[in-house]
């Protein structure tokens, strides 16, 4: 039996086959399809089923990494939302926190909210901050906002009341009645997506999920009636931002939590990376067509947040904390009105693409650079099902770039790539050195189509002393979610000074969270020994404006485990913001829970093979490097095995992606079958030669 995992891009879906016995795996990719992404998915799994010779039968496990809720969100194209409120506060998603995109720029501009106001509805009931009912709900209301839903064509409503995350009664109520009343529109409860304290983000949150919750239904419910016609036995599952799985079901109903879907299966292949090898400390970068994510693993683990936006909206459920900025090698170079050279965030995708890919693209992109440069073979990209137009790449760049700028074709890719490393680099350093991180002490690793390119030149801006190259970079997210576990969370605001915490009831939180969680797994097929569960605390300093999530090592909160949150609260504090406040008293806000239905690890180990330790290349190119081109020499992936390294220059062609070696870099296969690129010694010529001028 085979699992199976699909991502889709921006220009290209990723499909990765890994075999359940033997660990052997299998990857393809094929273009995206933007206006319909269940397509390329369905052509992906028929392409790959076909090239490895297996049945749809086959397929045990069907995992699926989807940006159609993200797209949807960016793109403002969702359904005619509509938000119903507390009286009093249908203007909370207007003003929000009245803090500017922007700090210095004064013609910077808010995102407008996703439903308008004469869409947001009032409802005269109240609860009380301490969960009392202090106003009911009445029916005759309701019914008038039924007439008034029907009467502007809503076709999904948010639900979001004051201090429903301590008491859901008047949502779950307003759900039941308007189900009555106004059977086609779909609901989303606050109560549901996000049971938190602060109006604003849980609000927003709320918001967004209704936003783009029909057009993820109706994508996912076709995708699950097309995979059970090809006789797939495998349920459909999708990807998380949290890096855990969860049912298409429940997907269906809350897409918010898949706005970083797909990226996030890459984070996942960076930790297995960081438990196999030496390398523990890990900053991934993946880099598409459209966009670079980049995340940082520490001690084999990624970092999480419960708080990200999203084209300035916020999005307030447990995610990777990943950096997501507008550098892939479809990014749009271009010259803006000072005469300066930008690249991004435009992107050409996938349709018309590059100029190039010979598909009726116009403006010179990241791809023209390196086909211009020689970093891409003209004649061999996705294994020769596609070839680059070179000379119109030239053309494109000379009219749009180099001629405006009096510089040579060859100059102006060259500074086209250097602007987009510089952009990359500024994105890494968001989740790094902001984070107090240094980027240093932290292994590069590159994936994603067009990742390996540019790593090199990103790694040394940084610091990093090796580049990490997985055997499949460019299906690198669809081969992180198979080792993915099936992943929920849950959380409950519970507000009080740590002097005044009352254990017997903050225990009572934990342990209904725990049954819940117990049940939901257990309704998805798993056994108590493969449940794992983790509860944690979000705490701050009194009157502080954010909390810091701190685990709890067991699920009951004592005298002594309270002690050590405390302790690692302060650490993690100090790392983050530069000081503590030790002896000061902290408060608590949250109580948190993940619940792990453990899915079984399958060997990605590659056999050894015995060689003598010697690869022979395939062929020579002229590869642009240091303003000049050097003769090349060029190898194939498949044939560099542990016993083999190589110094450059040199390129490496794969199916999925391409690897530039500068010259005097060593690279090496390690026993998973990464490649390690070795910049050590050339950082260290550097510190030698900066040394020797200072003298």
């Amino acid at each position: 039996m085979y699992r199976i995992g699909v991502d889709t891009g921006g220009t290209f879906t990723d499909v990765s086959l890994i075999e359940e016995k033997t660990g052997k795996s299998y990857v393809t990719k094929v273009p995206s399809t933007p206006s319909k992404p269940s397509v390329a998915v369905l052509n992906g799994v028929e392409q790959i089923v076909k090239e490895v010779g297996i049945d749809t039968k086959d397929l045990s496990f069907f995992i699926h990494g989807t940006t159609v809720a993200t797209n949807a969100l960016l793109e403002e194209k969702g359904v005619n939302t509509a938000l119903l409120t507390t009286k009093g506060f249908k203007d909370v998603l207007q003003i929000g926190r009245q803090t500017r995109p922007k700090l210095y720029d004064f013609r910077a501009r808010k995102s407008n909210p996703l439903v308008p106001r004469n869409l947001r509805f009032e409802l005269d009931e109240r609860i009380e901050a301490n969960g009392n009912v202090l106003k009911e709900i009445s029916r005759v209301e309701l019914k008038k906002l039924a007439a008034l839903l029907k009467e502007n064509k809503i076709e999904s409503l948010a639900v979001c009341l004051i201090n429903s995350y301590i008491n859901a009664s008047h949502e779950q109520e307003v759900k039941r009645i308007l189900n009555e009343l106004v059977p086609e529109v779909s609901i989303t409860l606050s109560c549901e997506i996000l049971p938190e304290f602060r109006e604003y983000e849980r609000t927003s949150t709320s918001v967004a999920n209704a936003y783009v919750l029909p057009k993820m239904k109706h994508y996912l419910k076709h995708l699950d009636d097309s995979i059970k016609e090809m006789e797939i036995p495998s349920n459909l599952y999708v990807m998380q931002s949290n890096g855990g799985v969860i049912s298409a079901d429940t997907a269906m109903n809350m897409p918010v939590r898949t706005m970083l879907s797909g990226p996030a299966g890459g984070v996942l292949a960076g930790c297995i990376v960081a438990k196999n090898t030496a390398y523990k400390n890990i900053i991934t970068i993946d880099m598409g067509g459209t966009s670079l994510d980049t995340a940082l693993i520490e001690n084999e683990e990624p970092q999480y947040t419960t708080v990200s936006e999203i084209d300035g909206r916020p999005i307030k459920v447990p995610m990777v904390e990943m950096h997501t900025i507008g550098s892939g090698g479809g990014s749009i170079a271009w010259i803006d009105a000072g005469g300066a050279l930008r690249v991004g965030p435009h992107s050409a995708g996938a349709d018309p693409g590059p100029v190039c890919y010979g598909k009726g693209g116009t403006e010179p992109t990241v791809s023209d650079a390196n086909v211009i440069l020689g970093r891409l073979n003209p004649d061999s990209i996705l294994g020769g099902r596609m070839k680059m137009d070179v000379e119109s790449a030239r053309k494109a760049m000379k009219e749009k770039i180099a001629a405006p700028l009096g510089i040579t074709v060859e100059e102006a890719a060259e500074g086209v790539l250097r602007v987009i490393n510089a952009n990359m680099v500024r994105g890494i350093r968001v989740i790094s050195i902001e984070k107090g991180h240094d980027s240093r002490n932290f292994s590069l690793m590159a994936f994603g189509g067009a990742g390996p390119l540019h790593a090199v030149d990103i790694a040394k801006e940084l610091g990093s002393k090796e580049v990490i190259i997985p055997p499949s970079p460019g299906i690198a997210c669809a081969m992180g979610m198979l080792m993915a576990d099936v992943r929920h969370d849950y959380v409950q605001t519970y507000s009080t000074k740590l002097s005044a915490l009352d254990f017997n009831k903050v225990n009572e939180i934990v342990d209904s969270l725990a049954a819940e969680a117990k049940q939901d797994l257990e309704n998805e097929g798993f056994a108590e020994d493969d449940i794992e569960l983790e509860a944690s605390l979000d705490l701050r300093y009194i009157r502080q404006a954010y909390e810091i999530n701190v685990p709890i090592h067991d699920l009951k909160v004592t005298e002594s485990s309270l002690a050590k949150a405390t302790n690692l609260f302060h650490e993690i504090h100090e790392r983050v913001y530069g000081f503590n406040r030790k002896g000061e008293e902290l408060e608590l806000i949250n109580v948190r829970l993940i619940g792990n239905g453990k899915i079984k690890e399958v060997s990605t180990d590659r056999e050894e093979l015995l060689t003598d330790g010697k690869v022979e290349k395939i062929g020579e190119r002229d590869i642009y490097f240091n303003d000049s081109f050097v003769t090349t020499p060029i190898y194939e992936r498949t044939s560099m095995n542990s016993s083999v390294s190589i110094t450059g220059p040199a390129v490496i062609e794969q199916l999925d992606s391409t690897i530039i070696i500068h010259p005097d870099q060593k690279v090496t296969t390690d026993h998973t079958g990464n490649l390690i690129i070795d910049l050590a010694v050339e950082q260290t010529r550097e510190e030698v030669q900066y040394e020797y001028s200072k003298n």
